[in-house]
C-alpha cells in the first residue's frame, strides 16, 4: 500500500509541475523522479515514437514525462496504426518482470496432466463467487495441460474471515483438498502456521490488483475477473 501511496503522490505531484529548461537526455526526468519516490534509480525510461516524451515505468507503473521533468501523462499509449496498446504492453512486460520473482513454495498448485503446456497463476479468494466458480474448472484446465498456481487475496484484509480461511488453508497438510473443501463451502478446520498470505497481499498491492479472480499469464498478461476454461485454453494456445 505504501508502493501504491508514493506512486500516487509523485504522479499528483509532477502533474503540477511547471516545465523546466529543456535538456537532451533523461537527466530532468530521473531528477524529478529522484525527488518524488526513493526506488526512482530503478525506473527504466525509454523514448517514445513522439520526441520529447518517455515512458517511465517503476515497478509495475507505467507513466509517460516530457523530457524536460515538467509533465507527466498517465493513460493508455495507443499506436492507431498497429492497434496496439503501447502501455499495455509495458506493463505486461513489468508484471512477468515481478512474476519471475513469486516463490512457488509459497502457493497452492495443481499441476498440469500429463505434458505442460502452459500455467497460469491466479489471485483467488475463497470467498469470492467467481473464484469458486473457476475453481470448478481447474481439472478442466490442468486436463488441457495447463498448471494453476494460487495465490491468495482476501479482499476483506487482514485478520478478516477470508484471510482466517485462507491461513487455514495454507497451513494445512493437505492444502489442494482443504481448498477444494473451502471452495465447496465445507467447514475448514482452524489451523496458524507461518504463512504467506500477508506477502501475497503485498504483490497484490505492487501489482495494482482490485478485484478476484486476477490470472497472470505466463507471458505478464492480466486477466481481470473470471474467464471460462475453455476461452482460457483457446487463449493460452493461440499463437504468439
Amino acid at each position: 500500500m505504501q508502493q501504491k501511496n508514493r506512486l500516487q503522490k509523485w504522479s499528483l505531484g509532477l502533474a503540477l509541475m511547471v516545465s523546466l529548461p529543456v535538456m537532451a537526455d533523461t537527466a530532468n526526468i530521473k531528477k524529478q523522479l529522484a525527488k518524488m519516490i526513493p526506488d526512482a534509480e530503478q525506473a527504466l525510461i525509454v523514448e517514445t515514437p513522439i520526441k520529447g516524451l518517455y515512458q517511465v515505468t517503476v515497478d509495475t507503473q507505467v507513466v509517460y514525462m516530457s523530457e524536460d521533468g515538467g509533465y507527466l501523462l498517465s493513460g493508455s499509449f495507443i499506436n492507431l496504426a498497429t492497434r496496439k496498446n503501447l502501455t499495455e504492453l509495458a506493463q505486461t512486460a513489468a508484471y512477468k518482470k515481478v512474476m519471475a520473482g513469486f516463490d512457488e513454495k509459497s502457493m497452492i498448485v495443481y499441476p498440469a496432466k500429463g505434458t505442460v503446456k502452459h500455467q497460469v497463476t491466479i489471485f483467488t479468494d475463497i470467498d469470492c463467487p467467481y473464484c469458486t466458480k473457476l475453481h470448478h474448472e481447474v481439472p478442466a484446465l490442468n486436463e488441457a495441460g495447463v498448471s494453476v498456481r494460487y495465490m491468495s487475496y482476501p479482499r476483506a484484509g487482514v485478520g478478516s474471515a477470508s484471510y482466517n480461511k485462507a491461513v487455514s488453508v495454507w497451513c494445512s497438510d493437505k492444502p489442494t483438498e482443504v481448498m477444494d473443501d473451502a471452495m465447496n463451502k465445507l467447514p475448514v478446520p482452524a489451523k496458524t502456521c507461518a504463512n504467506p498470505i500477508a506477502s501475497h497481499l503485498s504483490q497484490v498491492q505492487r501489482l495494482g490488483l482490485n478485484g478476484t479472480p486476477a490470472i497472470l499469464l505466463e507471458s505478464g498478461e492480466l486477466l481481470p475477473g473470471y474467464v471460462p476454461a475453455n476461452e482460457l485454453i483457446k487463449l493460452l494456445n493461440k499463437p504468439s
